[in-house]
C-alpha cells in the first residue's frame, strides 16, 4: 500500500511527528534525504512515497518509529511513510573527501530536522540514476549545484564516493539532460515553519 504524500502532506506530517514526539517527552534528531528533503528545502517536485529518512543521537529509532506509527495510523498512510531504510541501502555518502553538509529546518526542545545539501542529494540521485523516476530531480540538482558539463557531475560525484565513477546509465541520463538543457531557474519552495 503505498501513499503519495506532496510537500503539504510532507510538512504536515513532520509536524505531526514532532508532537507526538513532543508528548512522549521523547528527544531526537532527524536528517533527511531523497524526495521529501527536494521538496522541503530545493523544488517543487510533486509527490514521493516515504520520507528517507536517518536517525541520529540523540533519542531512540524505536521512540520515532512509534512516534511515526501514531502519525501514518491518524491519516491512513504507510506505516513506513518515515523510512530508515536508506541507511542499510548504502546511498548515503560516508567516506567521501567531501562531507555532507546538512541544513536544519526545525530545532527545538531536543527535536532537530535537517535536510541534506543540494550537492549531496544530487550525488545520492546520480548513484540511484532511476529512468524517469530520478531525471527530473537531477536536471534541477544540476542547476542547482552550478554543474554544467559531464565532467562537473563526474567530479562532483566522486567527491561523495571516492573510487566509484558514475556508471554508464548515470552518464547517459547526464549527457541527455545537459543536451537538453538546464533550467535557468530553479523556483525555491522558501523556509518552512514546522
Amino acid at each position: 500500500m503505498g501513499t503519495s504524500l506532496d510537500r503539504d502532506d510532507i510538512i504536515g506530517g513532520l509536524r505531526e511527528l514532532i508532537a507526538e514526539l513532543r508528548a512522549a517527552h521523547e528527544v531526537a534528531g532527524i536528517r533527511l534525504v531523497g524526495g521529501a528533503a527536494l521538496a522541503l528545502r530545493y523544488f517543487d517536485r510533486g509527490t514521493t512515497q516515504d520520507l528517507d529518512s536517518l536517525h541520529v543521537q540523540p533519542g531512540s529509532d524505536e521512540a520515532v518509529a512509534a512516534a511515526a506509527a501514531r502519525v501514518a495510523a491518524a491519516h491512513g498512510w504507510d506505516p513506513t511513510w518515515l523510512n530508515f531504510a536508506v541507511e542499510q541501502a548504502d546511498a548515503l555518502p560516508t567516506f567521501g573527501r567531501r562531507a555532507v553538509e546538512w541544513d536544519t529546518i526545525y530545532e527545538r526542545g531536543g527535536i532537530v530536522v535537517q535536510v541534506a545539501s543540494k550537492e549531496t542529494l544530487l550525488a545520492m540521485k546520480l548513484r540511484a540514476n532511476r529512468p524517469g523516476r530520478d531525471t527530473n530531480d537531477i536536471r534541477q540538482l544540476l542547476s542547482l549545484c552550478e554543474v554544467s558539463t559531464l565532467e562537473a557531475a563526474e567530479e562532483l560525484y566522486e567527491d561523495f564516493y571516492p573510487g566509484d565513477g558514475l556508471t554508464d546509465r548515470a552518464i547517459g541520463m547526464v549527457e541527455r539532460i545537459l543536451d537538453g538543457g538546464l533550467p535557468e531557474h530553479v523556483q525555491s519552495p522558501g523556509r518552512i515553519n514546522l
